[in-house]
């Protein structure tokens, strides 16, 4: 990610971020680099849960589905893990993962990164009332007109706000071994919302 685009992204949503938006480089390659790994304690990742089993096997990729402004869209994916945070997930190939700062990666678009995707674990005794009061608060600096973004989000809750050409999407994923805070940034002709909800879902924590 150049930090001249990530200059400009910082100071379009200056007011949103709580922390600084310093990166470090993703070193985990792209494309396939083997059949399967092993995941210590991880579950069902269709649903970005934990079920408890232990060393339990991934595959190196797999496909993912999804739509982008309106078009229905499938693409292989590649299994990668965070060195920031204790979790793995599947990137479709078009994306990158990368640690943004202790805590916090974020998942961006190589071609634009001004689209990207921060995830945050949260812990499991997370009170979910003060998690969705910060997001009101912080969404409201944007715009006082929150609004269900419409996505496919099971046993979560999502919120959202345009601001001029760029929206701004909150989502909580409310599994109870694995929480999950996601802030998504795209725009209205550039709407990988549903993409980014996808990589979202194939989350393991371990």
């Amino acid at each position: 990610m150049t930090s001249r685009t990530r200059s400009i992204g910082c100071a379009a949503f200056a007011a949103f971020l709580l922390t600084g938006c310093g990166m470090t480089t993703d070193e985990n390659a792209d494309g396939p680099q083997g059949d399967s790994v092993n995941e210590e304690n991880e579950g069902n990742s269709s649903q970005g849960g934990n079920d408890g089993n232990n060393n339990k096997v991934r595959l190196m990729e797999q496909n993912l589905q999804y739509t982008s402004n309106g078009k229905a869209i499938e693409k292989t994916a590649f299994l990668k893990r965070s060195d920031n945070q204790p979790f793995s997930l599947y990137v479709l190939q078009q994306f990158k993962l990368s640690a943004e700062e202790p805590g916090k990666d974020i998942i961006f678009l190589t071609e634009d990164d001004s689209i990207y995707m921060r995830i945050e674990l949260l812990t499991a005794d997370v009170n979910w009332d003060e998690v969705e009061e910060n997001v009101h608060t912080q969404l409201k600096s944007h715009s006082k007109t929150i609004r269900d973004p419409a996505l496919d989000i099971e046993n979560g809750a999502g919120f959202e706000v345009e601001s001029g050409d760029d929206v701004i999407t909150s989502i909580l994923l409310k599994d109870e071994k694995a929480p999950v805070r996601l802030t998504i940034f795209t725009k209205k002709d550039m709407d990988f919302r549903d993409a980014f909800l996808e990589m979202a879902k194939t989350l393991m924590k371990g």
